[in-house]
Formats: C-alpha cells, sequence, structure tokens
C-alpha cells in the first residue's frame, strides 16, 4: 500500500537523524493490533442536484477480517519526554444504512497518521498528537458506485482531513530490548471523501484498545 510506503521513507529520515544525536537519545519500533469502538457521529452525503443525505452514523471496523486493524509506530526519546511517529490502519462500514445507499465504507482504510508528543509518568506513557487522515473510500450511492481507481496515484487513496489523538499506554519489557505494549486510545477524525457527483463529510471519533510488541534500538532506556 502506497501510504505505508510514504510512511517506511519518514520512518528512515527520523532514524538517519538520529544518528547524529547521540547514545542519550533512545529509539523504538513497534507493531499492534486491537479493537475498536465507534461512537455515533455525523454522516453528510452530498450529490449534485440530488437531496443530500444525513444521519447519526453508527460504524462497525472488523479489526480482524482482513484488510486487518494494526499500528505501526516509531519513538525516539531523551529522558523521561519523546516523540512518536504512528500509522494506524483503521477501518469504517457503516451499519445503519439509509435506503439511497447500498454501501459506504472506508476500509483500505481510515489511515491515522499522527506525530505525538510522549512522556512518562508514573510507570505509564501519555502521549497527545495529531496529524492527518489517508482514506480510501468504497461507496454505492444511489446504484452509482464510487470508482477506486482515482486519488493518489490512482490507487483510491486521498489525503482526506485532520485527526488528534490521546492514548495511555504501558511497557513491559521481557528481555534487554523487547517489550509488550498495552494501549488505551482516543481519536477524533473529520474528513471529506469524494462519492459518485458530490461528497461525504465524515466525522469518526473512537477508543481504541492494541497490545503489540515492540523492540528497543538503542542502548540508551528512556526508564
Amino acid at each position: 500500500m502506497k501510504s505505508l510506503a510514504y510512511l517506511g521513507s519518514l520512518l528512515a529520515l527520523l532514524l538517519c537523524s538520529g544518528t547524529s544525536l547521540g547514545q542519550s537519545r533512545a529509539w523504538e519500533v513497534g507493531v499492534a493490533g486491537g479493537a475498536v469502538r465507534n461512537l455515533r457521529t455525523p454522516l453528510h452525503i452530498q450529490q449534485e442536484g440530488l437531496e443530500e443525505i444525513d444521519i447519526q452514523a453508527r460504524y462497525r471496523t472488523e479489526p480482524f477480517n482482513p484488510p486487518v486493524y494494526y499500528d505501526i509506530r516509531v519513538s525516539t526519546w531523551r529522558e523521561n519526554n519523546g516523540w512518536e511517529l504512528k500509522f494506524t490502519h483503521h477501518k469504517l462500514i457503516l451499519d445503519n444504512l439509509p435506503p439511497d445507499v447500498q454501501r459506504f465504507s472506508i476500509t483500505d482504510g481510515f489511515n491515522l497518521l499522527t506525530l505525538n508528543r510522549l512522556w512518562l509518568a508514573r510507570g505509564f506513557t501519555w502521549s497527545v498528537g495529531g496529524g492527518v487522515v489517508i482514506t480510501h473510500p468504497e461507496s454505492t450511492i444511489r446504484n452509482q458506485p464510487f470508482p477506486e481507481n482515482k486519488g493518489i496515484l490512482r490507487k483510491g487513496y486521498y489525503m482526506s482531513g485532520p485527526t488528534l489523538e490521546a492514548a495511555v499506554a504501558k511497557r513491559y519489557y521481557f528481555a534487554s530490548r523487547w517489550f509488550a505494549l498495552a494501549e488505551a486510545r482516543a481519536t477524533a477524525s473529520y474528513v471529506r471523501v469524494p462519492v459518485v457527483n458530490g461528497h461525504a463529510n465524515v466525522t469518526n471519533a473512537a477508543w481504541h484498545i492494541l497490545a503489540g510488541l515492540g523492540f528497543r534500538l538503542t542502548n540508551a532506556n528512556p526508564e
């Protein structure tokens, strides 16, 4: 997926820049999966010359069905403060379809790319930050399917809007550099995605529970 390639390039730049910062700076990478609870939020669909559709949308995520929900992150620490670049492959599937909407989903995905400030306190890692949402919208409205061969590099991806997040996490080291991680996170996003002859304004607010593994790349320990 092209968005993952962009993330890889950003991570490589960060890692290269960190080599000149000395051993006092710690670097970590991690991967995680989990489950999501999406809150009911407004969905507004507008097509040229047609009646607008407004509902309080109820979304499901199906985190374990392909393409699965996942999270990749890289963080850098100096003592008890740090920065984190995070990519989360979130998904939205509309449950309460109105009569004129046959399909509305953003499953490949509702991708959250964020830069977060980190700090350690009371044995937990706290973070807050924001970024952008890269979407891959799939819809059929009034029996008109939206083509998925447009957008970035004609692969169906769009830079669609902002996102904010706040999280608390815990790391459990089980080897000198390996650790398990558990995280609770809240996200809020607002995007505009294209549909046939119009667009949809999508608000998403969600709770995320994640678990995964991480690896400390350098000898310095943020704790």
